[in-house]
């Protein structure tokens, strides 16, 4: 082929052998803003979920966490980390969220984080919900697999334009975003972990009378607690890195600062905007990812 397009003189792609999608995404996008995106009879609109969301959830998560005297939140995060990890975990995540004190963003971190929270607790029981499925089933398995890929290697950047189109501007929309991006990962880190759960263990609580809820429920969820906290982990990440830049859409928070320092040319806002990001994120990840020696003990 390579050598009869060249003999032929066609160097360039052949125009009649594209294919626009732009015009029929654009009629689908129009549709949904027009049907969706309010008056909707009985459950009402995208954009009425959107307001119900920020009011009954957002606001209460970001007010609670607000009102919270500092020294209250870091005996919090020191309790965490000390749980899950050990005592050295526990000074990590304390001392990086004492750093997002220290560099006078506290307010706004809070504000991040119940946004991150929120988004998680969604992510995770539609995750696990969908991943646990996913593990019973290999018809299913088979067909979210391409679904999955496809949603993995899209930019964050994209899943911003249709959560828009749905739901408006603000921290909503961002909460989407970040749900939509996080959700593949851990279904695929929920799913591996069951499958990979010893037969043999299924086999003899079977062999006990063990129903098929039981056996998830008392052998295959404990025997794959290490799975299900990375999933966990993953989330928390995932679901940072997106609500991060969900002040693009009205996000606010750090997210606002990041993008104001960027377009304003204000080196010193968005440096520290990003320094609370970065201490967040390893509060976050020392708070929900064990350590070795904590796991085997467990184990």
């Amino acid at each position: 082929m390579a050598v009869a397009g060249r003999l032929t003189g066609r160097l360039d792609w052949p125009e009649t052998w594209t294919v626009g999608i732009a015009e029929p995404v654009n009629r689908v996008v129009d549709w949904m803003t027009a049907h969706l995106y309010s008056g909707v009879p009985y459950i009402g609109g995208t954009a009425d979920w959107a307001g119900h969301f920020t009011t009954w959830v957002l606001d209460p998560m970001r007010d609670g966490l607000q009102w919270l005297p500092w020294w209250s939140v870091l005996l919090i995060v020191a309790a965490l980390a000390w749980v899950i990890g050990t005592w050295r975990t526990a000074l990590t995540a304390v001392l990086a969220m004492a750093a997002i004190g220290v560099l006078g963003v506290w307010k706004p971190s809070l504000d991040t984080l119940s946004q991150v929270l929120a988004a998680v607790v969604v992510t995770l029981v539609v995750g696990f919900a969908v991943g646990i499925a996913a593990a019973r089933s290999d018809r299913l398995e088979r067909l979210l697999r391409p679904v999955l890929d496809v949603f993995q290697t899209m930019p964050q950047f994209v899943y911003l334009i249709p959560v828009v189109a749905l739901f408006g501007v603000g921290r909503a929309p961002a909460v989407a975003a970040a749900i939509v991006y996080a959700l593949p990962a851990v279904v695929r880190i929920t799913t591996q972990g069951l499958r990979q759960v010893d037969p043999s263990a299924l086999e003899a609580s079977g062999s006990l009378g063990a129903t098929s809820w039981q056996q998830l429920r008392q052998v295959q969820l404990p025997l794959a607690r290490p799975a299900l906290l990375l999933a966990v982990n993953q989330g928390l990440v995932l679901v940072l890195a997106v609500v991060v830049i969900g002040g693009l859409v009205g996000g606010g928070a750090l997210g606002y600062d990041v993008v104001f320092g960027l377009a304003q040319g204000d080196l010193a806002t968005g440096l520290v905007a990003g320094g609370a990001i970065v201490c967040l994120g390893l509060m976050l990840d020392r708070v929900t990812q064990p350590t070795e020696r904590r796991a085997k003990k467990g184990a």
